[in-house]
């Protein structure tokens, strides 16, 4: 086994093509411009106020945020390379983006209230936040209780918090120098009656301080992605009639009575909710590149780094083995991202598919990356700890996106739910003559579809768990099978196996309960699960390589370049040291 330094060749970069898309270099050369230097230290509060900094010579750059949230691919590189370089800029960016400026596009009905919001988010002098989780009821939608009363008199409505379990909890909107505009979701109260949640629009903080009616009480810090966050508390905030986000369903008349086209509350919820689809696609998308940066960060120190015996430790089994089934397992999960992506980005596939597929996505894309870099953090050993070298920071950000836009599990229940009720999978059809490990996987898939019990949340979350395995895997061996370079598809090709039969092999006992497997295959299985992670090993270099990230994409990690060269350049320190300096003659 050979573990040369060499990785510049055309296999790089078609495997890079192939996974990644075309390189857009500006969200990379804007993001790159606000990275702050390896080694600067900066308290929790001055971490989260750049945030806001970054932000503002981002759309300086790249144009007004009205312009960046519809240029999806664009946002879509923003979230990508905010994360693997600026994570302080990444904390803020779904709020802005997705949540806000995304909201009124497409929730909007193009009031003078509505336009002149976003003319105050444009250059970010006015960062967007959304407001929606609460302190009792979590971002359960249906179960919100923030109010917003309306005053069929004045036509304007008023924000109340009813009781101590509505607070709105968590929001980054505690730092006083901040201008914030804020998406609100709060329960419609016309005439005593509950029309359901719809979201509404408040200038929460400008130059004057806190909008009438607001109380906010900053949190302690976090243990990651610093934040202003707060809790927030209404009592006769006003919003304008216009300034409600209505999603053209509903309206009210002349004489101020409530009407709408949508009967039920429950998909009235649905149209509430439908921005945060965008937001969960761009946020694990994200996580994805981290751990993609992660892997490449780990296998280039442990080709530096010796070991006993001068060996090198990517050349030890017990190094390289978890590290080709993380690289397989990202590889899959990049290659779902990537449907997601090109999903969002077609406006009807958007409506018909996009629903499904980011709530099955959002949580294998975010739990494999932070799976990722726990190995890199605890393969990088003392190396790992240092937040200059962004393992850790990558960690915090992917827990922080495990949890945002709906928490993982919460998701994977619903999304089960919805596939048992309908009795039917997402899954693209196999492509002719898919191999056999492919068919395990989607007859695994189906059969969870067709049995469990849409009632038995458990149930429901293996259900959606299998679906999103077998679609990271179509999506692996179709972007093979598009690749015309043979070592570069014949690479794809072994990742996407191994990918599928470390799956089945980890949880064979459900393979097998399903009849999507006989236990004689497994000891063949196993062999060639074993065979696939040998033979790749030595082809770590070349593969996260094609990953995108290098020296000068991460210079503020230590371990980036040369790490005992790095650090010690770091002292300014000279040999030969003092009195310990050889004899002159």
């Amino acid at each position: 086994m050979t573990h040369g330094l060499a990785l510049d060749t055309p296999t790089a970069a078609v495997l890079q093509e192939a996974l990644l898309g075309r390189d857009d270099r500006r969200a990379r050369t804007v993001v790159a411009e606000t990275t702050v230097p390896g080694g600067t230290e900066r308290s929790y509060q001055e971490r989260a106020r750049a945030g806001y900094e970054q932000l503002r010579h981002v759309v300086a750059r790249l144009g007004p945020s009205s312009r960046v949230a519809e240029d999806l691919p664009l946002l879509f590189d923003l979230f990508d390379w905010s994360l693997v370089t600026s994570p302080d800029l990444f904390s803020v960016l779904s709020g802005h983006f997705t949540l806000t400026v995304g909201a009124i596009q497409s929730l909007g009905t193009d009031t003078a209230e509505q336009r002149e919001t976003l003319a105050l988010l444009d250059d970010a002098g006015y960062a967007g936040v959304f407001l929606l989780t609460e302190l009792g009821y979590g971002s359960n939608v249906l179960e919100l209780r923030t109010e917003a009363r309306w005053d069929s008199a004045r036509r304007r409505f008023t924000l109340h918090t009813p009781e101590p379990a509505a607070v709105k909890f968590m929001p980054n909107v505690a730092d006083d120098q901040v201008a914030k505009v804020t998406v609100i979701a709060a329960r419609l109260i016309a005439d005593g009656r509950d029309e359901g949640v719809f979201p509404f629009l408040l200038t929460l903080r400008g130059p004057d301080g806190l909008a009438p009616g607001v109380e906010v009480q900053r949190m302690p810090d976090k243990g990651y992605c610093p934040m202003d966050n707060a809790l927030i508390r209404f009592d006769g905030a006003v919003v304008p009639e216009g300034g409600w986000l209505s999603g053209g369903i509903a309206d009210f008349d002349e004489h101020g009575r409530f009407r709408s086209e949508v009967a039920t509350l429950r998909e009235r919820f649905h149209r509430t909710v439908a921005q945060l689809q965008t937001g969960r696609v761009a946020l694990s998308s994200a996580a994805v590149a981290a751990a993609r940066a992660g892997l490449w960060l780990t296998v280039h120190y442990a080709r530096q780094r010796r070991t006993a015996g001068g060996t090198p430790m990517i050349a030890r089994d017990n190094v390289h083995r978890p590290l080709v089934l993380a690289t397989a397992r990202v590889c899959a999960v990049t290659a779902l991202s990537r449907v997601a992506r090109e999903t969002f980005t077609d406006p009807e596939r958007r409506r018909s598919e996009g629903p499904v597929l980011a709530m099955l996505a959002k949580p294998l894309l975010s739990d494999i990356a932070l799976e990722t870099l726990q190995e890199c953090r605890e393969r990088l050993g003392a190396q790992g700890m240092f937040r200059a070298n962004m393992i850790t920071e990558y960690l915090g950000s992917t827990q922080g996106v495990v949890t945002a836009e709906g928490d993982n599990q919460v998701l994977q229940v619903a999304a089960g739910r919805a596939l048992a009720h309908a009795r039917r999978t997402p899954l693209p059809a196999p492509a002719p003559g898919a191999p056999r490990w492919q068919g395990v996987l989607d007859r695994h898939a189906r059969a969870l579809v067709e049995r469990s019990d849409p009632d038995s949340g458990w149930e429901a979350l293996r259900t959606a768990q299998a679906n999103a395995v077998a679609w990271a895997a179509h999506a692996l061996l179709d972007t093979a099978r598009r690749t015309e370079h043979p070592e570069a598809r014949g690479l794809l090709e072994d990742l996407a196996e191994l990918y599928a039969l470390d799956t089945v092999l980890d949880h064979a006992a459900e393979y097998l309960h399903h009849k999507a497997l006989e236990s004689t295959e497994l000891p063949a299985l196993e062999e060639r699960r074993e065979d696939l992670a040998t033979a790749l090993a030595p082809r770590l270099p070349l593969i996260t390589g094609a990953f995108g990230v290098s020296a000068d994409t991460l210079p503020t990690a230590f371990i980036a370049g040369d790490y005992q060269d790095t650090w010690i350049r770091s002292t300014g320190w000279t040999w030969p040291v003092g009195d310990h300096a050889p004899a002159a003659g």
